[in-house]
């Protein structure tokens, strides 16, 4: 009896003790995450963007001239700079893929129609969102324009 005690009472410590500190460092779902990168894309919000990036490491951006590593606000400004040429279309999720590697890491890349301003025809592109889980949640690690 007083075996089986002590192991019901180590198995209900190892619960409440292990069991939400494990949970609270999983990371959530990266679908939802690039769903939103994509709402704020389509919305052409720079700055939304730049809040889901790192405050302290830099990103990876390329926005058609070159692969640079920039702070979040220089990537605001850049984004708002591409944002001002094109008008998005639609945006939509195209494939999402998480890595197993510590800290997580994954990407998503985004189908994106858009029009140049004062152009009535329409062009297509992709965009590749790089993400990292931080103790945030997911992070905006790399964004690049492809064609």
């Amino acid at each position: 009896m007083k075996a089986r005690w002590t192991l019901t009472f180590a198995l209900l410590v190892s619960l409440f003790t292990a069991g939400p500190a494990a949970a609270q460092r999983a990371p959530t779902p990266l679908d939802g995450f690039i769903k939103e990168v994509a709402y704020l894309w389509s919305g052409s919000d720079a700055r939304g963007l730049a809040d889901l990036m790192p405050e302290e490491a830099r990103v990876l951006l390329d926005t058609g001239g070159g692969m640079e590593t920039v702070e979040a606000r220089h990537a605001a400004a850049a984004l708002r700079a591409l944002f001002a040429e094109r008008q998005s279309v639609s945006v939509r999720p195209a494939r999402i893929t998480v890595a197993g590697t510590r800290p997580a890491r994954g990407f998503g890349l985004l189908t994106w129609s858009f029009r140049s301003r004062g152009s009535p025809s329409t062009e297509s592109g992709s965009v590749y969102v790089g993400a990292v889980w931080s103790e945030d949640g997911w992070r905006i690690s790399e964004l690049r324009l492809m064609r």
